[in-house]
């Protein structure tokens, strides 16, 4: 255990210097998506940035995932104390590099041990209650997009710097969540249209309950799991105002100061 604790301490300390972000490298190197995580696990406990508050899923696309040199996406932690509600205002200051993408949320209604993943009867949407709009912050240290170790990733909690909720989607259980639209509206620029099914929420929160069950975790009841961007990544400006809407059925709202 001692290398993934250095591992994590050596990032932490890169993000207090406002260090821009950097592939590791030599000694500090993870061998293997395992031992990244044991990293991420101790850079989790270590940050002093308190509990976790739930998981993401990052690299979910073929593109990203080639290029960074992996066949599968990879998971993090979000701090309980940076879930955020809506109209939450934003100060760029307190971040190094922060990016903003836009995704569908799941709160996760009752305890889920490792051992519930083996049941093939596993009900996912039994085991959700409530569904959102949400922003994702990710926090890249104003990284190099074209060279990136999906290693290095892994262990700096891939990127995770909170998630924005906004309202719940009301009667969410009769909707087709694969067929719902969604629009982004910054400033006074032209509106934005996506689908929903683009970052294949269900399949990402489905891959993110099953590397946790590999991985020996319980997740608890109230935790919110948020499932990939299905608009690329953008770096936001300080008076931006950003709404991110589900048709006609939520919106989230942030504004940058």
């Amino acid at each position: 255990m001692e290398k993934p604790k250095k591992i994590a301490d050596y990032l932490i300390n890169q993000h207090k210097d406002k260090k821009r972000f950097e592939n590791l490298s030599g000694e500090l190197l993870p061998v293997s998506p395992d031992e990244a995580y044991l990293a991420q696990f101790q850079f989790q406990t270590r940050a002093l940035r308190g509990p976790l508050g739930g998981f993401k899923i990052a690299l979910s696309s073929i593109t990203q995932q080639e290029l960074c040199g992996i066949n599968t996406p990879i998971a993090g932690g979000v701090f309980l104390k940076e879930i955020f509600h809506n109209k939450h205002r934003i100060s760029l200051n307190e971040y190094h590099g922060l990016g903003l993408e836009f995704e569908l949320a799941f709160r996760i209604s009752k305890q889920i041990f490792p051992n519930d993943f083996k049941k093939r009867d596993l009900n996912l949407l039994s085991s959700i209650d409530n569904i959102y709009p949400a922003f994702e912050l990710i926090i890249d240290r104003n990284a190099d997009y074209k060279n990136l170790d999906a290693l290095t990733l892994i262990a700096d909690n891939a990127w995770s710097a909170g998630v924005v909720l906004g309202s719940p989607i009301l009667n969410w259980e009769n909707l087709n969540l694969e067929k719902l639209n969604s629009t982004l509206h910054w400033n006074a620029e032209s509106i934005v249209t996506a689908h929903i099914n683009s970052a294949n929420p269900l399949n990402s929160l489905e891959w993110i309950i099953n590397h946790l069950g590999k991985q020996g975790k319980t997740i608890p009841k109230g935790s919110i799991i948020i499932t990939g961007s299905v608009i690329q990544t953008r770096k936001p400006s300080q008076g931006d105002k950003i709404i991110y809407k589900i048709e006609d059925l939520s919106e989230v709202e942030v504004l940058i100061v």
